[in-house]
């Protein structure tokens, strides 16, 4: 009995212990990676240790949100502005500079309302976008592969320009009558 006692005082001093260890990466000495080279070739999301606090997640986000906002103004200086500040919580993790804001924002885990992404093109990039997708439902149509390649590949390339998340869907981008 007494040393069942002894165990589970120091299982309990182990687990003390464990809990008051700081949660939070250390800034000296990160780290050096070659580009897009990650230990155990694991990138961001999959990368152990690199949860941030909920506070500088928080943050991470309302600057994710504010930087949006200032791409689709095409706001220069509050493009910088967000993203360096978004960059440094991304030091403090030692998240590697080339993984992409919208894969640490949490946002909603990955649901948003489409209705956010709509109008964010210019006119011309929505004509643009209208004419790739009117193309593509044609090349669906037809069941014509090479083409439905090209339309996606367009489409895509101008929601990226506006980082417009790749799995909203086309339809709700397309501008069909609302007057863009």
């Amino acid at each position: 009995m007494k040393a069942l006692f002894q165990m589970l005082a120091i299982l309990l001093g182990l687990g003390l212990y464990a809990a008051a260890q700081n949660q939070y990466p250390q800034d000296q000495n990160p780290p050096q990676y070659p580009q897009n080279q990650y230990p155990d070739n694991r990138a961001y999301p999959n990368q152990p240790n690199t949860r941030m606090s909920p506070d500088d997640q928080n943050k991470f986000n309302k600057e994710y949100e504010k930087w949006q906002e200032s791409n689709a103004k095409h706001d220069q200086d509050d493009i910088d502005k967000h993203a360096r500040n978004m960059e440094n919580i991304m030091q403090r993790y030692n998240i590697p500079p080339d993984v992409s804001f919208a894969s640490i924002a949490t946002g909603n885990a990955g649901r948003y309302d489409v209705r956010q992404f709509q109008g964010r093109f210019s006119p011309d990039d929505q004509k643009r976008f209208d004419k790739a997708y009117e193309h593509w439902q044609e090349s669906r149509r037809k069941h014509d592969g090479d083409d439905i390649r090209k339309d996606e590949r367009k489409m895509q390339d101008l929601m990226a320009r506006y980082n417009i998340p790749q799995d909203v869907p086309y339809d709700a981008l397309a501008s069909g009558g609302r007057g863009y």
